[in-house]
């Protein structure tokens, strides 16, 4: 493989300006090559667990997949586009890390079998075998704000991806066995509370968007990003994340948790550390000028919209916005333009991955209660 493909995502140009213009100009997007591959991973039976209120635990291993493939990444000076789907994840990674990659995300796959007794699919798809099917993959990069930049994909190829991962999922992958124990979920930080919107009369929206017509992709999610900044306002006036509202954990059973996912053990000491950290952390935000920087930060690395073929995106605000929004929603969608669903909830949830305060952090929003796989269901329950 070329190293001008490895290197493909990480030379793409960054495209600055309005989102609703860059959605709608197909030019901004260049094609993904055909030897990167498609990597997803999906909580089995999420909804359950969401149900008994292991959220963490979901939130865990859809966030450690990302994780799990960003460090092998950075230790090759390669950039990789990811997607957060509150119960998994889908990553675009070269061939070169391929197979380093699937063999971490297995790894992660048994822990979180032993460890906490549910199962984490995990397969992969060649983008040219996807695209020999008739599938559309191309990517844009967007710098959504100063310190942000997000990946945009049009087409269905992802989700052909993860249907087919989904339905037919390998759980032994022949090529892997034998290799070194590769899993490094370093930098996962889970460490915050459930977050309340900025102001008491808010509530958090869940929204999973598909336009009906994949060709006409482009055009339709500009017109409902345009509607939802017209509604909701600007990315800020409707980020459900504030500073004021961020508060760190004091379960230590939640801090546990996170000390299985990341380091397979619960040894006393890991647990300890765990917890000094969250103290130091306290301190941090609360008392330093430094803290107080990186709550601003955090504001604007949150991932509170992803394109991947869909329009996903967690936002806050009032009832009047959200039955507003709707009624044009449903207007779209009658006009077979669109196909949505969406759950309400009372606040969102966190789950991080921080390799340095003052270096990269990047943290993913989901509502309460699973915000994205209710909307999915709700979206899925209109196909059948």
């Amino acid at each position: 493989m070329s190293s001008i493909n490895a290197h493909f995502y990480k030379n793409l140009h960054a495209q600055v300006g309005d989102l609703q213009q860059v959605l709608a100009t197909p030019s901004c997007f260049e094609d993904v090559p055909g030897d990167w591959h498609i990597i997803v991973t999906d909580v089995e039976n999420s909804t359950a667990l969401f149900e008994k209120g292991d959220q963490q635990l979901v939130h865990l291993a859809a966030t450690g997949s990302i994780i799990a493939c960003l460090n092998i990444a950075r230790e090759q000076e390669l950039l990789i586009p990811f997607f957060f789907g509150g119960d998994g994840a889908t990553l675009l990674v070269p061939d070169a890390i391929k197979n380093s990659c699937m063999h971490a995300l297995e790894l992660h796959q048994e822990r979180c079998a032993l460890n906490f007794n549910f199962h984490l699919r995990v397969g992969s798809r060649e983008v040219s075998s996807i695209r020999k099917m008739g599938a559309i993959i191309s990517i844009a990069k967007f710098k959504r704000n100063e310190l942000h930049v997000m990946p945009l994909v049009v087409g269905n190829g992802l989700k052909i991806a993860e249907q087919q991962i989904k339905d037919n999922e390998r759980t032994v992958h022949e090529a892997l066995k034998g290799m070194p124990f590769n899993l490094n979920l370093s930098g996962m930080e889970c460490k915050w509370e459930k977050i309340k919107p900025p102001q008491k009369t808010q509530e958090v929206l869940s929204l999973i968007i598909n336009a009906v017509q994949e060709r006409e992709q482009h055009a339709v999610f500009s017109e409902v990003i345009a509607l939802i900044d017209k509604v909701y306002g600007s990315d800020q006036n409707r980020n459900p994340v504030s500073t004021a509202r961020l508060q760190i954990v004091n379960s230590v059973n939640q801090l546990r948790n996170e000390v299985r996912m990341k380091l397979g053990n619960m040894a006393f000491l890991n647990v300890m550390q765990s917890i000094l950290r969250s103290i130091v952390a306290r301190i941090f935000v609360n008392y330093t000028s430094s803290g107080k920087q990186y709550l601003e930060d955090m504001v604007n690395l949150t991932e509170t919209l992803m394109i991947d073929g869909s329009i996903n995106t967690v936002i806050t605000g009032t009832q009047e916005q959200r039955a507003k929004l709707i009624n044009e929603l449903d207007r779209l969608e009658i006009m077979d333009s669109i196909t949505y669903g969406y759950h309400i909830s009372q606040q969102s949830v966190l789950s991080c991955y921080v390799t340095a305060t003052d270096d990269y952090h990047i943290h993913f929003l989901d509502g309460e209660d699973g915000g994205y796989t209710r909307a999915s269901k709700i979206l899925k329950k209109k196909f059948l």
